[in-house]
């Protein structure tokens, strides 16, 4: 059993996704055995959800939040669910990164973090799915971390060519930087209306197919389920 740690965040003093799991992980099919009722329910829920039948912004965000399935064989996942109607001012999703911050942290009105674990059952992606009162909210969040990560202060990450991942949504946020202890990070955030899927991974191959089966869901949402 390996116990879980954080991956590191975007910004060393704010952690950029909520919940990282307490307990060691033993489970497979996306679900690990030691995993709480509520945590085994979100990814049961998530995973049953087809996004095309979603009719509003938190079913849509639950139904493009990570899955078992867009990880490699012998991964699983994590769910960090947020009680429905929690306020969620003291919970953040993006503010803090790169010491900015965000105007449409307040516009969130739903959020789904996952955690993705290797076959060893370290946390080596995050992911929030997140819902937004719009929109217009939604393009806000990828234009603030578009320019977050553009003016990022030096120091504390070394920022690298970022990867070329195909199949992407149309608004989309991919970057990759070096920690200053060697860890190399993938981002890949993308939308679609009032939903946005935000990805960090550590391992390049995992973050590519798991944004890109997010992708394929996110463009099977129905328009008025995310605003458009």
């Amino acid at each position: 059993m390996t116990a879980r740690r954080c991956l590191p965040a975007l910004l060393a003093a704010a952690a950029l996704l909520a919940g990282c799991g307490a307990d060691d992980t033993g489970g497979t099919d996306g679900a690990p055995a030691s995993a709480p009722a509520p945590a085994q329910a979100a990814e049961s829920a998530g995973a049953s959800l087809d996004p095309a039948t979603v009719s509003d912004v938190a079913s849509a965000a639950l139904a493009v939040a990570l899955r078992g399935t867009d990880l490699p064989p012998g991964w699983s996942v994590q769910a960090n669910p947020v009680p429905e109607g929690s306020d969620l001012t003291a919970n953040p999703s993006l503010s803090g990164i790169c010491g900015v911050a965000f105007a449409s942290d307040a516009r969130r009105t739903a959020k789904s973090p996952v955690v993705g674990l290797d076959p060893q059952g370290a946390p080596a992606v995050v992911s929030e799915a997140i819902g937004y009162d719009s929109a217009a909210s939604g393009a806000l969040a990828l234009t603030e971390l578009r320019d977050a990560l553009a003016s990022c202060p030096a120091g504390d990450r070394t920022f690298l060519e970022p990867p070329a991942i195909d199949g992407l949504a149309e608004d989309v946020v991919v970057a990759r930087y070096q920690l200053a202890d060697g860890t190399t990070q993938d981002v890949v955030a993308q939308g679609r209306g009032a939903v946005v899927s935000v990805l960090v991974a550590e391992d390049p191959a995992a973050g590519a197919t798991a944004a890109q089966a997010i992708a394929g869901r996110l463009r099977a949402l129905p328009p008025p389920a995310v605003g458009q």
